[in-house]
C-alpha cells in the first residue's frame, strides 16, 4: 500500500507536467491557426482590394472611350454639314448658271424665231440645245434634293 501511495504522489507531479505540455500545444497551435487566419485575412484584403482597382480602372476607361467617341461623332457630324453645306452651295451656284444660260439661249431663240424665215432651221438647233440645258437643270435639282 505504501507503494501504491507513494505512486499516487508522483503520480500527481506528472499530470502537472502533462498539462503544461498540453498547454504549451494548445498555444502553439492556437498561435499557428491564429497566424493562418491572418495569412487568409491579408490575401483576402489583397484580393477585394485588386478587384475594387480593376473596377475603377475598368469604368475610368469605359468614360474615356465614351467621350472620345461622343468627340469624334460630334467632329464627324461637323465635318458631314460642312461639306453638305458646300455642296449645296455649289449645286446652286451651278444652277443659277445653268438657269443664266437658259434665259440667254430664250432670248437668242426668241430673236433667232423673229429675224428667221419659215426655210430655217436654226431655230430648231437652239431650241433642242434649251431643251438638252433644262434636262441637265432638272438632273442637278433632282440630285440636290437627294442630297438634302
Amino acid at each position: 500500500m505504501q507503494v501504491q501511495q507513494q505512486e499516487r504522489n508522483s503520480n500527481p507531479v506528472l499530470p502537472a507536467e502533462k498539462r503544461k505540455e498540453r498547454a504549451k500545444k494548445r498555444r502553439s497551435k492556437l498561435l499557428f491557426v491564429n497566424f493562418m487566419m491572418l495569412w487568409l485575412l491579408l490575401i483576402a484584403c489583397g484580393l477585394y482590394g485588386a478587384h475594387t482597382y480593376m473596377n475603377h480602372v475598368e469604368q475610368s476607361l469605359a468614360d474615356q472611350l465614351s467621350q472620345e467617341t461622343e468627340q469624334r461623332l460630334t467632329e464627324l457630324e461637323t465635318s458631314f454639314n460642312t461639306k453638305l453645306s458646300e455642296l449645296d452651295s455649289s449645286y446652286n451656284e451651278k444652277i443659277a448658271a445653268l438657269g443664266e444660260q437658259i434665259e440667254e439661249l430664250n432670248q437668242l431663240l426668241t430673236f433667232v424665231k423673229d429675224n428667221s424665215s419659215n426655210n430655217n432651221d436654226n431655230s430648231n438647233q437652239l431650241y433642242s440645245q434649251i431643251n438638252d440645258i433644262k434636262a441637265q437643270l432638272q438632273k442637278l435639282q433632282k440630285s440636290m434634293e437627294l442630297l438634302k
